[in-house]
């Protein structure tokens, strides 16, 4: 720096200019904060000389690194750069105080997001033959139990899988979507018309079927202030961007997206 500077120019609490670059007082103040390097050995005065040395030092290799062009090419670099920026533009939507009404507001316009889902405790069973699978259900409809009937059935496999209540995520992992969206479609305590699936049949037998059930306000209220805080944020950062795009000049090479399109 030197005093044919024109400070005007710069932020107002500029200490330093680095190639015209300011470094500032409040930059100073956050490396204060960070560095907890004050000590019975050194001053005030003498950490802020130490410090104020580091962030020219900083400002000097972050200029060196924008020359060389690492900030465009590195990935991660520019990953991090975004996701600072992204903080920075929704820091004041989650710093905002969020009300009662506003968040009784929310969860009534959003019941779906906050209720426990609906768990089915679920026998299955795999028959070689349309017939076995019929008579299969005939004797479960007279009171046998599906195992029983797998265990009289040539080549019939009972597929394993937990008895007691398990959600739909859980059904699909053991049996698959098909399966499991047959299973959604059966009343409690019913019993599935023989399926046809990777050449065999399948036998559905729903035990027990436990509703989806709204989760009361007062135990989901955590639940429901970081669903809200996350929505707003998500709109912050929506509503930013909408604003960067209007203001910016964005041009889309078209013959090149075009030759693109046709190589893959």
């Amino acid at each position: 720096s030197n005093t044919q500077i024109n400070w005007l120019h710069q932020p107002a609490d500029t200490i330093v200019l680095v190639n015209q670059q300011p470094v500032t007082e409040t930059a100073l103040r956050v490396a204060r904060q960070r560095s907890g390097m004050l000590t019975a050995d050194i001053s005030a005065q003498g950490r802020d000389q130490q410090l104020l040395q580091r962030l020219i030092d900083d400002e000097l290799i972050l200029q060196r690194a924008e020359e060389l062009g690492i900030l465009q090419a590195d990935p991660g670099i520019r990953k991090l750069l975004a996701r600072s920026a992204i903080e920075t533009v929704v820091s004041k939507s989650q710093a905002l105080p969020v009300t009662e009404s506003e968040l009784v507001a929310f969860y009534d316009n959003h019941q779906a997001v906050f209720q426990t889902p609906a768990r089915f405790a679920v026998q299955a069973a795999r028959f070689l033959t349309a017939e076995e699978a019929m008579t299969a259900r005939r004797q479960i409809l007279t009171g046998s139990r599906l195992s029983e009937t797998v265990s009289s059935a040539d080549g019939a496999v009972l597929i394993e899988m937990p008895r007691s209540l398990l959600p739909t995520h859980m059904l699909r992992r053991y049996l698959g979507t098909g399966l499991t969206d047959a299973i959604l479609q059966l009343d409690q305590e019913r019993l599935s018309q023989p399926i046809a699936q990777d050449g065999g049949l399948y036998l559905l037998h729903l035990l027990k079927q436990q509703p989806s059930q709204v989760i009361p306000f007062q135990q989901a209220q955590s639940d429901i202030i970081t669903e809200f805080r996350s929505r707003h944020r998500q709109r912050a950062l929506s509503d930013a961007l909408a604003i960067y795009k209007e203001r910016a000049d964005i041009r889309l090479n078209s013959s090149l997206l075009e030759q693109l399109a046709r190589n893959e």
